[in-house]
């Protein structure tokens, strides 16, 4: 063995294995999560929908909230435009983000259409909505007939369910991607996952948003139930769940990438 001193090849590299300077693990997270390069979006990329100005108010109110919906439908957007527009209830949103992440304006964003569902002109004319468009919760088939919900006037739809599939909120069976809570959320298990395209439009939007507007972007950790904060209309971005106490509103759920997405942005 030779006497010390003595070197190795590898000797320059000893002080970077024994001192490299301790990094806080949660600005270590952030750095090498999926969201960090978030900005805001490129106008280019949102397609402008010829939607009816009967079926929004051309308004404009100050901005303080974003709200995030999601849709309770299958992939495309054409048949959410329709079913506002053959609606008297004046109700939309400005966005509605479809399953590749394409953002689709029905209204620009200073204008309003009612979205909440809590009868609140303040909340609804000072907020933007944004729909992702999704099947949401989703019921497992156990070969049993199970009742499912209705549209307008149509009667309730019964269905003979079959073992290993997912029935949607129509009835109908569905094949999408399942994010699954073993404690349930607003009293269903499993869910459509949202994609990672969509997340990352909603997270372009909300950065875009938060520079026209100055909506903070914060995360809320009560989002995911009613909010009072929320409801007496503290600016931040909230979903659906915020403003509804009423029992089967579970728009948005709380899958993890959106969680880290909405906690990201946050600190950019």
């Amino acid at each position: 063995m030779p006497a010390f001193p003595f070197y190795w090849p590898w000797i320059k590299d000893w002080k970077f294995y024994e001192h490299t300077p301790e990094v806080n693990s949660s600005e270590t997270k952030i750095i090498s999560n999926m969201w960090f390069d978030l900005k805001p979006i490129e106008l280019h990329k949102i397609k402008v929908v010829a939607f009816p100005e009967k079926d929004y108010f051309k308004e404009e109110y100050p901005k303080k909230q974003i709200c995030l919906h999601h849709t309770v439908s299958g992939t495309g957007v054409t048949g959410d435009i329709k079913t506002w527009e053959d609606d008297d209830s004046v109700v939309g949103t400005a966005i509605i983000v479809d399953h590749d992440g394409t953002p689709y304006q029905l209204f620009s964003s200073k204008y309003w259409a009612w979205h909440l569902g809590i009868g609140n002109k303040a909340r609804d004319s000072q907020s933007i909505g944004i729909e992702i468009d999704n099947w949401g919760w989703l019921i497992p088939g156990d070969g049993t007939i199970k009742q499912f919900g209705k549209n307008k006037d149509e009667s309730p739809k019964m269905v003979q369910t079959i073992q290993g599939k997912y029935y949607a909120y129509y009835g109908n069976a569905v094949d999408v991607d399942m994010q699954y809570y073993p404690n349930g959320f607003g009293g269903y298990q499993y869910y459509q996952k949202y994609t990672i395209e969509q997340i990352r439009t909603v997270g372009e939007l909300l950065l875009f948003w938060r520079d026209k507007y100055g909506i903070p972007l914060r995360y809320n950790e009560d989002m995911w139930d009613v909010s009072q904060r929320a409801l007496s209309g503290e600016p931040g971005v909230w979903t659906h769940v915020s403003y509804r106490a009423k029992p089967g509103k579970t728009d948005c759920h709380p899958q993890s990438e959106l969680i880290d997405m909405l906690k990201t942005i946050a600190t950019l």
